[in-house]
């Protein structure tokens, strides 16, 4: 049984980390509304859009203070932002089975780390990890701390609600409005029936 991040880390807390992952849910939802296979929209640019969007939100959200102890500590490339003094990364994948890749920090990273040495936990990796179909916003979302080595110190589930993203292309048909002409009124007058057959001819 893992200790919660709060217990490793008092940079965090449950309402900041469920905040957090309801920001970053919340913009892949927009995001995949968006999504249109007829356009020729694939897997790989919806995850791409997805990416940079949250990215480009959260880095929004920092400016405008939304969030005050929300930073970002590296834009670009290794994108990391902070929550209060400790960084923090996000990604769409399988807790268990997060590349190696992704634990290699940033430069900015290891600087910030290297000033909390003497702490406990300070060389943990942190991450927002969503376990979710590529078109699906978070069927589930851990915070999650690996130690350098990619092992698991500790995994969080954060209770995620966004709302739900029916995916279709945007290019299927929907019904269009029809005008239709008004209808004459005015009093039937009877049909009478005769043996004699009208020519056509």
């Amino acid at each position: 049984m893992y200790q919660s991040p709060w217990d490793l880390n008092s940079d965090f807390s449950e309402s900041r980390l469920i905040a957090m992952a309801n920001f970053i849910a919340g913009v892949r939802d927009e995001v995949i509304e968006l999504h249109d296979e007829g356009l020729g929209d694939t897997r790989l640019s919806l995850g791409m859009r997805a990416y940079e969007c949250c990215r480009t939100r959260i880095i929004q959200a920092a400016k405008e203070g939304s969030f005050p102890w929300l930073s970002v500590l590296t834009p670009e490339g290794r994108f990391t932002f902070m929550i209060n003094n400790t960084p923090v990364r996000f990604t769409r994948n399988d807790p268990k089975y997060l590349p190696d890749r992704k634990l290699v920090v940033s430069e900015n990273t290891m600087e910030q780390m290297t000033l909390f040495g003497s702490q406990p936990h300070a060389d943990v990796r942190w991450f927002f990890v969503f376990d979710t179909d590529y078109k699906s916003a978070a069927d589930a979302a851990y915070f999650v701390g690996y130690n350098e080595f990619g092992e698991i110190v500790c995994q969080w589930e954060i209770p995620v609600e966004v709302g739900i993203t029916l995916v279709a292309d945007v290019s299927d048909s929907v019904s269009q409005a029809v005008e239709l002409d008004e209808p004459l009124v005015g009093v039937k007058r009877p049909v009478i029936e005769t043996d004699e057959s009208e020519d056509e001819g």
